[in-house]
C-alpha cells in the first residue's frame, strides 16, 4: 500500500488487488463492538436509567445502520477504486478517512473483545488456536490500515513511503521462503486454495489457516509425531484390543472434515470453513488427501484427515463423538504410515491432546530439512 498524493483535504493511495480485497473485507466486518459494551456509567446517578439506556442503544443501533449503509455506498462507488498497473488507486477526503478510522477502530476493538480483551498482545500469540486466529488477524489488519490512514492524515507519512506488510500472493503459485515468516509464523496472505497452490505450500512447509483473508503459515517451532515414538497408553491399548470400532481408510473423507468442522463440547468454533472443505475435498479426489474413519453401529464416530506428498503426511484435524475414537483412528494412521514407509508426520502444533501421544516440537529449520527429504521419497498412501 502506498500513499501517492496528499494535500490539505484529498489523499490518494495505491493498493494491490489483494490489499484492496483485504481492506474491503475488514471494513465490511463493521460493526464488531458488542452493544453490551455501550453502557451508561453505574457510578453516576442518572435519572430514568433504563429509559435513557434504551435511548442510547436505539441511537447507537440507528447510527450503526446508517454507517453501514454509507460504507456500502462508498465501497460500491464505480469510480472509487480505479484500476492501474500496480493494482488499484483509491481516493478519500480527510473527512472520509476520519470516518473510516472510526469504522476500523470498531473492528479492531471488537476483535480484541472477541479475543477476551487481553492486556498484552503476547498473551494472544501464546494462545492462538483455530477458534481465535481469525479474530487476531482481523485485529492486526484493522490496526495496520488504521495506523496507515492515521499517519497519512497527520502528515507523518509522506507520499511513496511504504511500511512493511506481509507478502501478498499473486496469480502464480510461488511462495516466499518460509524462513522469512514473521514472529507469529505468517508467511503470506492472498492467493487461492487451488490444488496446485496447496500442494506447493505443503512442499515448502506452509499451510493455510484462514480464508477471509487467506493466510499462509509456517510456525516455529513445528509440531510433529515421530512415527516410531507414538505412545500407546495402557488404557488406549485395551481399547485397541477390544476393537470397538470398524476402521476404514478414504471411505468418508468429506464426512470426516465436516465432523472436524462441527463445534463440540471442547471446541466452540473451527477454522474449517466450507471453503476449506471444498478445497481439501478436491485434493482428496486428486489423490493427495486422505482420511481414516472409525465407525460404530454404522455411524461415523471419529476420524482424522490430512495431506500426503511423497513421504510426508500432514495431519490437519481429527474429531470424535465417542471416547477414544480419534485416538484409535490416529493409531491406525500411524501403523499405516509406517507400513508404507512414510518419513514425516506433521501436526503443525503440539496440543494438550497430542502431547501425551508422543507429539513434540522441533525448530522450523529442522522441520524444513526433514521435509525436503520426505517429499522426495516415493510413497503410496
Amino acid at each position: 500500500m502506498k500513499l501517492i498524493r496528499a494535500d490539505q483535504d484529498q489523499f490518494q493511495f495505491e493498493l494491490s488487488q489483494s490489499e484492496r480485497l483485504r481492506l474491503v473485507h475488514i471494513l465490511k466486518l463493521y460493526p464488531l463492538v458488542p452493544e453490551a459494551h455501550h453502557r451508561l456509567s453505574k457510578g453516576r446517578k442518572i435519572p430514568n436509567r433504563e429509559e435513557n439506556q434504551q435511548l442510547l442503544e436505539d441511537a447507537l443501533k440507528h447510527q450503526r445502520q446508517e454507517n453501514r449503509k454509507a460504507l456500502e455506498s462508498m465501497l460500491n462507488e464505480p469510480k472509487r477504486f480505479v484500476k492501474c498497473p500496480a493494482g488499484y488507486r483509491v481516493g478519500f477526503s480527510r473527512g472520509e478517512i476520519e470516518w473510516l478510522l472510526q469504522v476500523l477502530n470498531d473492528v479492531r476493538v471488537g476483535s480484541w473483545i472477541a479475543l477476551g480483551s487481553p492486556e498484552q498482545q503476547e498473551e494472544v500469540i501464546k494462545e492462538l488456536n483455530e477458534q481465535n486466529t481469525p479474530h487476531f488477524i482481523a485485529m492486526e489488519l484493522a490496526s495496520y490500515f488504521e495506523c496507515y490512514f492515521l499517519n497519512a492524515v497527520s502528515g507523518e507519512l509522506k507520499p511513496f513511503e511504504e511500511p512493511a506488510l506481509p507478502v501478498v500472493l499473486g496469480k502464480t503459485i510461488e511462495f516466499p521462503n518460509p524462513g522469512l515468516a514473521d514472529a507469529d509464523g505468517m508467511v503470506a496472505a492472498g492467493g487461492d486454495l487451488s490444488v496446485a497452490r496447496l500442494l506447493a505450500a505443503y512442499r515448502q512447509g506452509i499451510f493455510p489457516w484462514t480464508v477471509e483473508p487467506i493466510t499462509w503459515w509456517s510456525p516455529d517451532p513445528r509440531g510433529i509425531i515421530e512415527l516410531d515414538d507414538f505412545h500407546v497408553s495402557e488404557s488406549l491399548s485395551k481399547v485397541i484390543r477390544k476393537k470397538p470400532f470398524e476402521v476404514t481408510f478414504d471411505k468418508a473423507f468429506q464426512q470426516v472434515m465436516q465432523g472436524c468442522a462441527t463445534p463440540g463440547p471442547k471446541r466452540r468454533g473451527t477454522w474449517i470453513t466450507p471453503e476449506f472443505i471444498e478445497a481439501y475435498t478436491e485434493l482428496y479426489k486428486k489423490g493427495h488427501a486422505h482420511s481414516v474413519e472409525c465407525w460404530q453401529d454404522g455411524k461415523l464416530v471419529g476420524g482424522i484427515y490430512g495431506v500426503a506428498i511423497g513421504g510426508l503426511f500432514a495431519g490437519e484435524s481429527m474429531f470424535h463423538l465417542v471416547d477414544n475414537a480419534s485416538k484409535v483412528a490416529l493409531y491406525h494412521l500411524i501403523q499405516h504410515l509406517q507400513e508404507r514407509r512414510f518419513m514425516l508426520f506433521d501436526i503443525q502444533m503440539v496440543t494438550a491432546a497430542t502431547e501425551p501421544l508422543g507429539a513434540k516440537a522441533i525448530s522450523r529449520s529442522a522441520y524444513l530439512k526433514r521435509l525436503a527429504i520426505a517429499v522426495g521419497r516415493e510413497c503410496s498412501f
